[in-house]
């Protein structure tokens, strides 16, 4: 059996099962007994099942494979996501998939692994990007809903690419800066006086996929979405060191906004988002005590960036909203008061 990188494990046991011949009925028992009284496993398009660390064993013996091996192919194999230890081995298959999106697999990629079954990934948001074959994945399941190409938008590929340099390089803290700077686009992509012209034209690269807006709209704003991520994180890692003064803060603040008009978002109206992040991530006052060269992140650019409040690792088992500090989410009505509360804004509404 050939790993598909990032698979849920629903999606491994089923191709596993059929490799072999066994029913899934028959081969989840096999696994150990199931948590729940007549529990039983489910369509993995829609759900996952979760294993404890005796039935991880049994799965790696099934599959002739070491567990470590399953455990970094597999997401919802890793040990914060393993179920209590039980007496003997133990699966479960909740309703819905924890911590977690399903994503359907890019078909070429599972061709090449050698299989002609639907493959889900257990991916961090909704969608994915297929940066082998330029392929957008998401997880919409209705008829003529499969992956979208982006051989006209090779920037989204590349965007996607940067990304994962960058959270390779900063670890945790990469990983929030790019959460926080998609919650910010987000929210520049629900109201459409914020939107640039470079948004309009993918959409019209698209075509007929184009047609669902609130589906593609990850897609228009990715390129973006990675500088604005690099921009968070190089303040972050000054706040962090308490390195970060009143005129580092304006001089970052002058770029940043330098960087938004660049792509053809009016600043003005960015801002008051722009300072709702800033406000969560507040410098220490200058009658704080520095921090002690220890407990200081590393210097240098390419070294981790840790996230704040976060164990080391366990944001790997967080999706992409739950890692940034912003509310925002796609489809949502955003509208801002001044109140004295985080810095001056708050946000309610919902579409």
């Amino acid at each position: 059996m050939r790993f598909i990188g990032g698979e849920s494990t629903g999606s491994f046991a089923r191709r596993l099962a059929d490799a072999n011949g066994i029913p899934e009925e028959e081969f989840w028992p096999m696994l150990g007994s199931c948590a729940r009284k007549n529990g039983s496993p489910s369509d993995p398009r829609y759900s996952d099942g979760y294993l404890n660390a005796a039935a991880l064993e049994r799965l790696a013996v099934m599959a002739g494979r070491q567990v470590g091996e399953l455990q970094f192919a597999l997401p919802n194999l890793r040990p914060q996501r393993l179920l209590p230890a039980g007496n003997g081995p133990v699966w479960d298959w909740p309703w819905d998939a924890s911590g977690c999106f399903l994503v359907r697999v890019c078909e070429m990629c599972a061709r090449i692994k050698g299989t002609s079954l639907d493959s889900y990934l257990a991916a961090d948001a909704t969608w994915q990007v297929c940066a082998r074959h330029g392929r957008w994945l998401d997880n919409r399941r209705e008829p003529g809903a499969g992956a979208i190409s982006l051989t006209a938008l090779p920037e989204v590929v590349e965007a996607h690419q940067q990304r994962l340099l960058m959270e390779c390089r900063l670890g945790a803290g990469g990983r929030a800066a790019f959460a926080d700077a998609y919650a910010l686009l987000s929210c520049w992509w629900n109201l459409p006086a914020l939107h640039p012209r470079a948004w309009q034209d993918r959409l019209r690269a698209l075509g007929r996929n184009g047609r669902d807006h609130l589906r593609v709209a990850p897609l228009l704003f990715y390129p973006e979405a990675v500088p604005l991520a690099r921009a968070l994180a190089a303040r972050e890692r000054l706040r962090l060191r308490g390195t970060l003064t009143d005129e580092h803060e304006h001089a970052w603040l002058a770029r940043t906004i330098e960087l938004i008009g660049t792509w053809g978002v009016p600043p003005e109206p960015a801002l008051p988002t722009l300072a709702l992040w800033v406000s969560r991530n507040p410098h220490a006052p200058k009658h704080a005590q520095a921090p002690s060269p220890a407990s200081r992140p590393a210097r240098g650019r390419n070294r981790p960036l840790p996230a704040p409040g976060t164990p080391a690792g366990h944001d790997l088992d967080a999706t992409l909203g739950e890692r940034s500090c912003l509310p925002w989410q796609l489809g949502e009505l955003i509208t801002t008061t001044p109140t004295p509360a985080e810095g001056g804004w708050t946000l309610n509404g919902r579409a």
